[in-house]
């Protein structure tokens, strides 16, 4: 069971991710509700269009209901809303020994996680990674990105050392690390800048190269990471605008997954990333006025995702 791994989403994350993982020969798993995702994958394999060049490869692809048995190690890259659900969907595939990686965006997915598996064979993490679906199980990634995560109860383990050395092995730049949750509030931070700014203007990341845009991108940074710091976390705004000038020079035309879900008419993850950086802000009582206005507004465009902030 060494070279098997599932993935739990097959969505632009997990697409590529899939691609990149099976074209270093791992045996590949990718759970979905999309019968025409899934038929895709099983007919061409998972697609990413990268630097390198087409990266191509076959994967195994169902519904979690027509599994009878799965990996003992998934990587979870469904929307925050759906965790729940997909999770109790492969319930009867969990054994004693089986592993989970979130790599979702914003915060709280770990608590869904430990309902069904202690903590130490739950990891959780962040990617840097782009990715934007082109179609079924054809994704673009276009510029570098990495990983970082730690398992929840501080040990590695040979499991979560294997899956490092593998992603490495398939060029994403991972590494274990106990400071993740400074991590994770950079990239949510990261994400509730450049997602909702973006989707609200209909803009991809370059487009908001420009006095005003980054402005803009400036004041939610801020806000975001004044309430990690007030929460204990000691997240590093030099690393997360070293991240925002590198996404705006070389993510040329990509869009952030909230402006391809508004696009596409999907709900949209505005509750786990501006929601859940009000629900701390709230109890913390910390202004947040400009991502306040950032969830109101992608909430009314009928499309917000997860349970409102209080």
């Amino acid at each position: 069971m060494e070279n098997t791994i599932g993935i739990l989403g097959a969505g632009a994350m997990g697409t590529l991710f899939a691609a990149r993982l099976a074209r270093i020969g791992l045996d590949v798993t990718m759970v979905d509700v999309n019968d025409e995702l899934l038929q895709a994958l099983r007919r061409d394999g998972a697609r990413c269009h990268a630097d390198e060049g087409l990266l191509q490869a076959p994967v195994r692809a169902a519904r979690a209901e027509q599994l009878e048995a799965g990996p003992a190690l998934w990587l979870v890259f469904t929307k925050s809303a759906h965790t729940r659900s997909a999770l109790q969907g492969i319930a009867h595939l969990i054994g004693p020994d089986t592993h989970f990686l979130s790599l979702q965006n914003g915060i709280g997915h770990a608590d869904v996680l430990r309902e069904l598996v202690p903590a130490q064979r739950v990891a959780v993490g962040v990617t840097t990674w782009p990715a934007r679906v082109i179609s079924p199980g054809e994704v673009s990634s276009l510029g570098q990105g990495g990983i970082r995560f730690m398992p929840l109860d501080g040990v590695p383990g040979a499991v979560f050392e294997r899956l490092a050395s593998d992603l490495n092995r398939a060029g994403m730049h991972c590494r274990i690390d106990p400071q993740v949750q400074e991590a994770i509030w950079e990239k949510l931070a990261f994400n509730a800048a450049f997602n909702g700014v973006c989707a609200l203007t209909r803009q991809p990341v370059d487009g908001l190269a420009t006095p005003m845009g980054e402005g803009l991108l400036q004041r939610v940074l801020a806000e975001v990471l004044a309430v990690a710091h007030a929460h204990g976390v000691a997240a590093s705004a030099e690393r997360v605008n070293a991240a925002v000038r590198d996404a705006l020079a070389h993510h040329r035309g990509h869009q952030p997954s909230m402006l391809q879900d508004l696009l596409a008419g999907r709900a949209t993850e505005t509750g786990a990333i501006h929601g859940a950086v009000l629900q701390v802000a709230d109890r913390l009582g910390i202004a947040v006025p400009v991502t306040r206005t950032l969830y109101e507004l992608v909430s009314l465009s009928g499309h917000a995702g997860a349970i409102a902030p209080r």
